[in-house]
């Protein structure tokens, strides 16, 4: 009696293979586009908390928390979000929620510089930001709180190509109908709750 020798050819082999390639890289971009989704909802949902607790201070104080940019000559934690809303009275609990697209560009910084960006756009403190106060508040508000977004960059008007929201702005607006690593930055702001939406 012959035995018949069973197994898969060499093509049927290659053809298995094609097919998990294919598979793979239509399932890989999308996972990492899926992870960045999850990123910026974070972001959307913490600036969101973070304006909470801007508005819920201002009611009590008729002002808004400064940005710390009186701390020049000090640690050097200007445009954070300062401790004045967590102490003595805590509109959050914590100002220290880090921005998902900041912790990975220095691992060496400090902690506390992977936080999100702040700028109380009232704060005339500095005699060039007197230039830009009326700008600023035109733009935004009293106040303006902004992730990194998926580019990992803040996006300043240095080419004149942004809005014309004055020289220090963020000037583009993280869109993911662009895909989700195009150019912005993720911006919450008094005038916009939702990334100039």
């Amino acid at each position: 009696m012959k035995r018949k020798n069973k197994g898969f050819t060499l093509i049927e082999l290659l053809i298995v293979v094609a097919i998990i390639a294919i598979l793979a890289a239509i399932a890989i971009p999308n996972f990492l586009a899926a992870q960045t989704r999850a990123k910026v909802s974070r972001a959307k949902g913490e600036l969101q908390t973070l304006a909470t607790a801007l508005e819920s201070y201002y009611v009590d104080n008729n002002v808004w928390p400064q940005d710390g940019s009186e701390t020049w000559s000090n640690q050097a934690y200007y445009w954070y979000m300062p401790n004045e809303v967590t102490t003595p009275i805590a509109y959050i609990s914590s100002n220290l929620l880090k921005d998902p697209f900041r912790g990975s560009l220095n691992p060496g910084d400090d902690p506390l510089l992977t936080r999100y960006r702040y700028s109380n756009t009232g704060d005339g403190s500095l005699g060039w930001r007197n230039i830009y106060t009326a700008t600023y508040q035109n733009a935004f508000g009293g106040w303006r709180i902004v992730s990194l977004g998926p580019d990992k960059g803040y996006t300043p008007d240095a080419d004149g190509k942004g809005t014309p929201f004055g020289l220090w702005d963020i000037t583009i607006a993280y869109d993911p109908s662009n895909g989700t690593v195009s150019n912005g930055d993720i911006i919450r702001s008094q005038k916009h709750p939702n990334n100039y939406e």
